[in-house]
């Protein structure tokens, strides 16, 4: 048996106790996100001989035990994931003492707001805070739109075709984010879209896979969001997937779901959190649909957009 054969056993038997969610970190999750690029290539992982943790025994679906935990440790599952397909996975993170406090703040400086966009534009791209974290591809990614917006759509990160062309929310998801926007009566030109980090995260033989930004990332890029948002001054901000509702809210590592229900305010603007555009291309449940477009309706209503009769009954089971 392959250890990702293992792993996925192991994760059938949890599945089987009733365990829904299992949370991993970064390096896990770049280790999975590799298995299943070479699934995708139709190739196979190179077998390892893993040490696994005894808190986290790979047992198969055919021979459930009654020592296998009922709620599955993190922390032994990326551990385990790690000694796995260590060649493969990220380096481990250096561990450092820094907090809050030590974040440094990104401040460029001018008198009138045109200043400071143009110093913001010049500054950015080469900052050293964020150079010297040595975790960021090099390629800088300029939020796009109207700079003084009603709406402000707010993701994690830039991802492959994101860099590719040079602007947030390119390839497929951007294809997404542009028909919730033309649904909303509205195009990229009347709206500010951006990303907490502005840089692709980085990862070893990095070709078109991608990361999630880590915490250490979005604080480092905090500063800019939060002067984005102060000079745009949106009447909302849309935070699009768990992600950046979590950068944005800072509420913890609650479920996309706790902060649909919840919402909240960064930098005095209320924030709407929704799926990351990417979501619909992997559902045509139109309940699923109906519910992110009740939260477009939300927004539009929020900003005093008209809405017309066919809006309101878009995705609508008839």
């Amino acid at each position: 048996m392959t250890t990702a054969e293992m792993v996925i056993s192991y994760l059938h038997t949890l599945q089987a106790q009733g365990v829904e969610r299992l949370p991993v970190d970064d390096q896990a999750r770049a280790i999975l996100r590799e298995w299943m690029l070479a699934a995708r290539r139709g190739t196979r992982v190179t077998p390892i001989s893993p040490h696994i943790p005894a808190q986290a025994p790979a047992v198969t679906a055919s021979q459930p035990t009654e020592e296998a935990p009922k709620e599955a440790n993190a922390t032994h599952i990326a551990d385990y994931l790690r000694s796995a397909f260590k060649e493969e996975s990220m380096p481990a993170p250096e561990v450092s003492q820094f907090t809050e406090d030590d974040v440094p703040f990104f401040r460029p400086g001018g008198s009138t707001p045109e200043e400071v966009w143009s110093n913001f534009d010049r500054m950015l791209p080469g900052w050293p805070p964020l150079r010297n974290l040595n975790t960021l591809r090099s390629t800088y990614i300029p939020p796009t739109g109207n700079r003084n917006a009603d709406i402000m759509f707010v993701g994690d990160a830039p991802t492959y075709p994101d860099e590719t062309e040079r602007r947030p929310f390119a390839g497929a998801a951007g294809e997404k984010l542009d028909g919730m926007l033309k649904a909303m009566g509205l195009s990229r030109e009347q709206v500010y879209i951006t990303h907490l980090v502005k840089f692709r995260p980085a990862m070893p033989r990095q070709t078109t896979n991608n990361r999630p930004p880590s915490e250490k990332e979005l604080l480092y890029s905090s500063s800019i969001i939060e002067l984005e948002t102060r000079l745009v001054q949106p009447k909302v901000i849309v935070a699009l997937g768990v992600i950046a509702a979590r950068g944005l809210l800072r509420m913890g590592e609650l479920p996309l779901a706790a902060y649909q229900q919840q919402g909240g305010i960064f930098c005095g603007v209320p924030v709407v959190v929704t799926h990351h555009p990417s979501y619909l291309l992997r559902t045509n449940d139109i309940t699923e649909r109906r519910k992110l477009w009740e939260e477009m309706l939300h927004v539009m209503e929020m900003c005093a957009l008209p809405i017309s009769d066919k809006q309101r009954g878009y995705f609508l089971k008839k």
